[in-house]
């Protein structure tokens, strides 16, 4: 938006909030002078905003009466969308959301509602920080450097261009172009660490690239559980409807899809004494295993 068209959007809504104002204190307000005042006036009225002037003591630069952005041409629900969206934004802490939420609000004369509220911190710790960074890395183009730990645990340098913040299945996503791997990678943003700007910048690629599809994902293995009523909050939480069925006791059984890795096992162990993997044997031989080690080490 140029300079002029911010200051005419601000005009209006400087008069939609003092009804009245002269020249000279808009002037003094934009640090222009009174005669481009009245040439912004003059652009604003042929663009078909009703404003006028009045002479004398009291006079000054006005709205008709009862004006409202309805003029504009745009709808109620599509002012509440747009009001909405900056809401969401705000909640990221999205650069200048507040105010130019502020601006439309007056301009579309309605109150602000806070429907959205987002929180980055984990339970102890504050991911807010980190967070913020990347997205002032994704916005400013800056390439970044982190240390990060795959599911594994292994520990890597990477060197990468961040295109993209992705929130799916209670977990937020980086997606970047690691220089390492010379390709566009998913990282978990926590398991990211230590992420700092390496003071150079990069070109974004003209073509958007895709979100990995579902259906490319390594085939899961399937489970049968049985769990126990006094775990109805995790069951509803963790697992979809149509996978839970209620038995006459009040007891659950859950059809589970999940690729078999040490984060399985120790989701499946999370349950303690309240879970029996029913299907397939092979889980349950490796979860024995595991807890007859922790035995071990309880016992060390």
């Amino acid at each position: 938006m140029s300079i002029q068209m911010n200051r005419l959007f601000e005009i209006v809504q400087i008069l939609l909030n003092e009804k009245n104002v002269t020249a000279r204190k808009l002037a003094d307000y934009f640090e222009i002078s009174v005669r481009t005042v009245y040439r912004d006036i003059e652009t604003l009225i042929v663009a078909g905003i009703p404003v006028y002037c009045e002479r004398g003591k009291y006079g000054g630069i006005r709205l008709v009466d009862g004006y409202t952005v309805d003029r504009f041409l745009i709808s109620e629900k599509e002012q509440n969308e747009i009001l909405y969206a900056l809401q969401s934004l705000k909640a990221l802490n999205f650069p200048d959301a507040e105010k130019t939420l502020s601006k439309l609000s007056t301009f579309f004369r309605k109150d602000k509602e806070n429907w959205i509220e987002i929180e980055f911190s984990r339970y102890g710790e504050n991911d807010n920080t980190l967070f913020h960074k990347i997205k002032d890395a994704i916005l400013g183009r800056k390439v970044v450097r982190f240390t990060y730990y795959n599911t594994k645990g292994e520990k890597s340098e990477r060197t990468a261009n961040p295109l993209k913040i992705w929130f799916k299945e209670k977990s937020w996503y980086l997606f970047a172009y690691c220089h390492k791997k010379r390709g566009i990678r998913q990282f978990k943003i926590s398991r990211i660490k230590r992420l700092s700007y390496t003071g150079e910048y990069f070109e974004r690629p003209t073509e958007e690239f895709n979100m990995p599809d579902k259906n490319d994902a390594p085939e899961g293995i399937k489970l049968l559980l049985k769990i126990d009523k006094s775990q109805a909050y995790r069951v509803y939480d963790e697992f979809c409807e149509e996978d839970i069925r209620v038995n006459k006791d009040g007891n659950f059984e859950v059809l589970m899809e999940n690729i078999e890795n040490e984060w399985l096992y120790g989701y499946l162990l999370s349950y303690g004494e309240y879970l029996i993997v029913t299907e397939p044997e092979k889980i349950r031989k490796i979860l024995l295993e595991k807890v007859e080690k922790m035995k071990e080490n309880l016992m060390y």
